[in-house]
């Protein structure tokens, strides 16, 4: 049997792979995959041995790692196993991430007490923005749903009391964010935010009446709620955020439904989405558009793609066995309609939000209607057996205790809401305190590197007198060639001249986007066959309607796309810079390459350390916002240019008996095309901007601050060199400070260590 050892560390992002004891080839694929998530390539790994072994599909596979990984490696071994493979796994348990996560608080603030190792963190922004957003408690789970599919009864379920409006018009007009507090146990505050952000309505106690009302005020941008999600334990690390999103077709906002497919979209951050599906009424064309960003969505990545999209089958309580409707067919069928949308292999949970509302609702607050609800559903899931909900799951282990250690009764567990919820748990252990994990130790790793950087510097300042003149005479050189400029005026000049192209991957991806809009429109001309007769009126409507809502859909799809390219531009064009200046520093020091003073490249070292903090800050997120702003484009908005208009169609053939749909299609083509590329120039021209923008940055840095810290360093070493006392007062400090990152490193290490 062949022996296989994985070690997965998924706070570092680091694996390790033995092959009956030898570290595999360089060129074998497992090798590729020691520095990406294991959620990546797990689903491939029994397919990667058995190509490995050429066939031999007997393993003996040793992980050792977290339970949230070792389950995904166990779902793929029965896959496996399933597929004709004899695999034994064993698991080595290793510390859950929630510990490491408060031991890892603790260190920073041992760093933050440091007098200097804080300076290392306070002077980087990217070390400092990545410390905060690590600990930064919310975890995100959006709602999303199209009409009459009972979201807002689902959310009132996890909160355990009626907050948001029932109403379908009254639920989906605006963003409703919910953020779990158990110090409010009892009540709910609420904050209104207007379009342009300002607190425009405060309510201590909000109720159902008030946040109905906020919802149909035309300047509602936000409802900010707070109070206690009773389904959801918080914790000292996490708190749940809940985002009620309005339907991506919802009229009322545009914005509104560019959020929410934003949030569908968002493949940096992988929030996590419960996809609410009506169990009786599957099929819309709302749900076909928004399914297909979903499918495109989870076929980018790997199984956190897939992980990441709980797809809640509500209103299962509708269907009674009695009548021939046994659940497992409705979740057939479910199924089925998924696959049909290209989702495969989709996470499906079927629920009675309604069941779980009334049981977490006291008694004696149900109305008539509620308690004849909710005795016909007791009796319907508790005498049947086939409607425990629970038993339709594709739950882990790890939820299942969790589920056991809640006590709930069991018609709460028929519900299947709990187990929804306790999937919510899993995945922040599973992906969000992990990746919080990663962000904090690579800011603290470079403020490590950097300090380490600054201590040996200082500590070679400890050379015999002949050294220390070679020293001086060196850092007099580089003061003189900083006086003469480093040629640093012809390099920025060269940058503001000749700036940089976009990078590669920016352009192909340009590309890509830019070609999706043509087989796009072929494919809705079909609709609109020159070749066809004439229809009714009511049937050019409806297809008028339908063409008009694919390209809008279609349209903000691309927005977003175009906003996410914008944002990994930014990012490849920083590090670009970086690595400019690396090479720039490098330059400064060819001089002294004849030297053999280990001092000068600790001199190097510590230049290349200044940070430059080229980011993007969140005002240049808002000024590039103008590639979702809004022009005048005939009487409608750049973003909306579809505006067929429903009306407009019937007044221009409210007097004919029939439409020629070819003609009608043709007449419009050439307004469609000419707003994509409007779209696709205006990213272009946005996308240009974000990077000179960064290179602007960039030189004023090289002009401002450059030379002046550099100034700095070469004074205060000259000093050093210069003056005994203060020289190995300088170098005592720098031992000492060597000493304690050395020690703070090794407890960083073990921290995190599998």
């Amino acid at each position: 049997m062949n022996k296989i050892e994985i070690i997965h560390n998924p706070f570092t992002v680091d694996t390790q792979f033995r092959i009956n004891g030898q570290a595999p080839a360089a060129s074998c694929k497992l090798s590729s995959y020691t520095e990406s998530r294991l959620q990546l390539w797990v689903e491939d790994l029994f397919s990667e041995l058995s190509e490995l072994f050429n066939q031999d599909n007997n393993f003996h596979i040793v992980f050792q790692g977290v339970e949230s990984d070792f389950l995904d490696v166990q779902e793929a071994a029965h896959d496996a196993i399933a597929n004709g493979m004899q695999v034994e796994l064993v698991w080595r348990e290793s510390e859950p991430a929630d510990q490491r996560l408060k031991k890892i608080r603790d260190l920073i603030g041992e760093a933050n007490e440091h007098p200097t190792f804080k300076r290392f963190i306070e002077e980087n922004d990217e070390a400092r923005q990545s410390i905060e957003e690590a600990f930064n408690r919310d975890f995100d789970v959006y709602v999303v749903a199209t009409m009459s599919s009972g979201k807002s009864t689902l959310i009132n379920a996890m909160l355990g009391r009626d907050l948001l409006p029932a109403a379908n018009e009254a639920t989906t007009a605006t963003l409703a964010r919910i953020t779990d507090n158990d110090q409010k146990p009892d009540h709910f505050t609420a904050k209104r935010f207007d379009r342009s952000g300002q607190l425009v309505g405060e309510e201590e106690k909000a109720d159902q009446e008030l946040l109905k009302e906020w919802n149909q005020l035309a300047d509602t941008q936000l409802i900010d709620i707070e109070g206690n999600i009773a389904a959801i334990q918080e914790r000292p690390d996490v708190r749940l955020v809940l985002t009620d999103t309005p339907g991506p077709n919802n009229s009322q906002d545009e914005e509104h439904q560019r959020t929410t497919m934003g949030f569908v979209q968002d493949s940096k951050r992988n929030p996590l989405i419960l996809y609410v599906l009506n169990a009786s009424q599957l099929g819309t064309n709302d749900d076909r558009n928004l399914l297909s960003l979903v499918a495109e969505t989870m076929h980018k990545g790997g199984k956190q793609s897939k992980d990441r999209f709980i797809f809640v089958v509500n209103k299962m309580d509708v269907f009674d066995p009695e009548s021939g409707e046994h659940p497992s067919q409705v979740l057939s069928r479910v199924k089925q309609y998924l696959i049909d949308n290209d989702i495969h292999s989709p996470l499906i949970y079927p629920a009675s939000a309604n069941l779980t509302r009334l049981i977490r609702k006291p008694q004696d607050q149900h109305t008539r209607k509620e308690r004849g609800d909710f005795r016909s559903m007791a009796d319907l899931f508790s005498e049947e057996e086939s409607m425990n909900l629970l038993q339709y799951m594709p739950i882990t282990e790890k939820v299942k205790r969790s589920l056991q250690q809640r006590n709930l009764s069991p018609l709460m567990l028929s519900s299947g809401l709990p187990a929804v919820e306790a999937m919510i748990d899993e995945y922040i252990d599973k992906y969000n305190v992990p990746h919080r994990l990663k962000r904090a130790y690579d800011a603290l790793m470079r403020a490590i590197e950097v300090g380490l950087n600054e201590a040996e510097l200082i500590e070679q300042l400890g050379q015999n007198e002949r050294q220390l003149e070679q020293l001086n005479e060196e850092i007099e050189a580089l003061q003189q060639r900083q006086k003469m400029g480093f040629d640093t005026a012809a390099y920025k000049g060269k940058l503001e001249r000749e700036g940089k192209t976009l990078p590669p991957e920016t352009e192909q991806q340009l590309l890509e986007l830019e070609a999706t809009a043509d087989p796009f429109l072929r494919k809705l001309e079909a609709r609109f066959d020159k070749q066809q007769k004439p229809v009714k009126v009511n049937i050019a409507e409806m297809r008028v309607q339908e063409a008009e809502e694919t390209l809008q859909f279609h349209h903000k799809k691309l927005i977003n796309a175009y906003e996410n390219l914008f944002n990994s531009t930014q990012d490849i064009v920083r590090k670009d810079l970086e690595a400019d200046y690396q090479r720039y520093i490098a330059n400064i020091f060819l001089e002294s390459e004849h030297l053999d003073l280990p001092i000068l490249e600790g001199i190097k070292k510590t230049v290349a350390d200044i940070s430059f903090n080229l980011n993007v800050k969140a005002n240049d997120i808002q000024e590039k916002k103008v590639v979702i702003g809004s022009r005048p484009v005939k009487d409608s908005k750049w973003y909306n240019p579809f505006s067929w208009g429903r009306k407009k169609t019937v007044n221009e053939y409210g007097t004919e008996s029939y439409v020629d749909l070819g003609a009608l299609w043709e007449d419009r083509l050439t307004h469609i095309e000419t707003e994509f590329s409007k779209l696709v120039q205006n990213a272009r021209d946005e996308i240009e901007v974000g990077k000179n923008r960064q290179i602007d940055q960039f030189v004023a840095f090289m002009t401002d601050e450059f030379d002046l810290k550099f100034a700095e360093l070469l004074d205060s070493l000259k000093e050093k060199a210069t003056d005994r006392e203060a020289r190995e007062q300088a170098i005592a400090e720098a031992k000492e400070l060597h000493t304690w990152i050395e020690n703070f490193k090794t407890n960083l290490d073990s921290t995190l260590a599998i």
